[in-house]
């Protein structure tokens, strides 16, 4: 997965970043942060390293130890903009282990921690296993005390809600705009065409109603809800309902990334959700019953080599100065199969987070880098019983008022299925 990443990155060009947000009701020191961060680094030394200078004949790319420079934790004036730098300006790859982390004023007081990695180096799961690390030693708490997090692979967070399937002939689902290929089809431009990502948080509560019987994940819900609001979105502006395909990342350590030993890294591949539209005499229940299929399938495949890129990536007689550009190539190549949209939930989390005086995080958020021609992904975890939302997106694709309201209308469909189970 590194090494792939690497290949496909051109770092004038691509914030390829994992972001993660965390806010705390007090004020952080950040000079004992800078001392946390840095002793959870020198425990993982994997993640304490830089990419070796490379010429265009070596066979891969390395990475060498790298000490921690003064910049890697700071704090900031103003939450905007260094939520902006999270988004579009990746630590260098070269200059020093590629992870920054930064204070800001929180909205309302407090402050806001943010992290952000060089995806090629880390993934959302990593990300959040080091901040939990950070707040145990800025707070003195054993470090692993609080080890746990999300469940492993081969199962998922529960709502509260049935999934058994069931058709509801008073369901409506939005009229289908007929796509002319098995593609997958885009999300409706609402842009003026400009570069730069931008990204709208929003946090939710999560309806419960006791019901008995099979219950649909909080993981599934969520896919169906982004599946009918992007058809929603399309059918209002015009533009085809379907297919639409979504990317779901799984993560590869059997206990999520807060068990013991758990890796550092990247450590998941991507499975495809293609469950199509429901039929207006069907509704959601029928779309959710057949997403839960696919995602336990899914979870329980076994993991494969990767296919054509990945056996590329690792030819050994290939140097890097080929396997980049070809890989990139392969990239332009498959850009009308790219899915839909990019949908990753790291689950609940049960880490407290707490940083002491500071307090314990009362939001926390993170977001899967974007590019086009997808230009949009949807990331959620759970804490405190509340889902965590963030809808980063590509400004060629969305404009913030846009990413807003397919925001707001995600969040709409997913407590209406959450408290009945589907049957809109």
């Amino acid at each position: 997965m590194d090494e792939y990443s690497r290949h496909l990155l051109q770092e004038h060009l691509d914030a390829d970043t994992v972001h993660l947000e965390a806010h705390l009701p007090g004020t952080v020191d950040v000079e004992r942060l800078r001392t946390a961060f840095t002793r959870v680094l020198a425990a993982h030394p994997n993640l304490q390293v830089r990419q070796a200078d490379s010429r265009w004949w070596h066979r891969r790319y390395h990475w060498e130890p790298a000490p921690i420079g003064p910049t890697a934790v700071a704090a900031t004036a103003d939450l905007g903009p260094t939520r902006h730098r999270a988004l579009t300006e990746p630590p260098p790859l070269a200059a020093g282990p590629p992870l920054r982390l930064e204070t800001a004023p929180a909205p309302g007081g407090g402050t806001a921690l943010l992290l952000t990695a060089a995806h090629t180096l880390a993934d959302a799961g990593t990300c959040l296993r080091l901040l939990c690390d950070v707040a145990d030693h800025y707070s003195g708490a054993p470090a692993g005390r609080h080890s746990g997090g999300r469940p492993g692979r081969h199962s998922g967070d529960r709502a509260g809600q049935r999934s058994d399937g069931s058709a509801d002939a008073s369901a409506d689902a939005p009229a289908a705009v007929t796509a002319r290929s098995g593609r997958p089809v885009r999300i409706a431009p609402a842009a003026r065409p400009t570069p730069g990502t931008g990204v709208h948080l929003s946090v939710l509560p999560l309806a419960r109603t006791g019901a008995h019987g099979p219950q649909p994940t909080v993981n599934d819900l969520l896919l169906t809800a982004v599946q009918l609001t992007l058809a929603e979105w399309n059918h209002r502006h015009g533009h085809p309902t379907g297919p639409i395909h979504l990317s779901m990342p799984i993560d590869d350590r059997p206990n999520g990334p807060l068990a013991p030993g758990a890796p550092m890294g990247n450590h998941n591949h991507l499975a495809t959700i293609r469950a199509g539209a429901p039929a207006p005499d069907a509704g959601a229940a029928t779309l959710l019953g057949r997403i839960s299929a696919q995602t336990r399938a899914a979870k329980a495949a076994p993991v494969t080599g990767g296919g054509l890129v990945a056996g590329l990536v690792s030819t050994p007689w290939l140097p890097v100065g080929a396997k980049a550009p070809l890989t990139r190539a392969l990239r332009r190549i498959a850009a009308p199969w790219t899915s839909t949209v990019l949908v990753s939930n790291l689950g609940r989390v049960t880490h407290p987070l707490d940083f002491g005086s500071a307090g314990p995080a009362d939001a926390l958020w993170f977001s899967a880098p974007v590019r086009m021609p997808r230009g949009l992904s949807v990331s959620a975890l759970t804490l405190g019983g509340r889902l965590h939302l963030a809808v980063r997106h590509c400004h060629q694709l969305l404009a913030e008022p846009a990413a807003a309201e397919i925001a707001r209308r995600c969040a709409e469909i997913l407590d209406a299925l959450a408290r009945d189970g589907g049957r809109r």
